[in-house]
């Protein structure tokens, strides 16, 4: 990060830019043979207290380890009263060679006016 001093105007709107989007929300996903079938990822239910997520977005993009993306349809269960991702996850597992039972931590990323991204933790060292 850098100071105020010598610091161009363009890397200081950024640095303010980034500081508006919530990194806090992280949670562990499994790919199940029920979830690619439907092509549906059910996020967990405090995902709604995210400040990334609104009901009125329409979509998510996935990233995986490398940062290749993809685009998700994001839907809100009013009954359930969680969000879930579909029209995306199946690819998303096919194209990152998943199997039924692999796990992955997403972090989810937005500050609740662009379009949220669900990124793939890189696994640590």
């Amino acid at each position: 990060m850098s100071t105020l001093t010598g610091a161009d105007d363009n890397e200081i709107r950024g640095t303010w830019a980034m500081s508006s989007f919530s990194y806090d929300f992280c949670f562990l996903a499994e790919v199940t043979a029920s979830n690619l079938k439907a092509d549906k990822l059910y996020l967990p239910k405090l995902a709604t207290s995210s400040t990334a997520l609104n009901k009125q977005c329409q979509e998510m993009i996935l990233v995986n380890k490398e940062g290749n993306s993809w685009t998700a349809s994001l839907r809100f269960s009013e009954s359930g009263g969680m969000y879930y991702i579909t029209r995306g996850w199946e690819k998303f597992c096919r194209d990152n060679r998943c199997d039924i039972g692999d796990l992955f931590v997403f972090n989810l990323v937005g500050d609740g006016k662009t379009t949220p991204l669900l990124c793939v933790c890189p696994e640590s060292k």
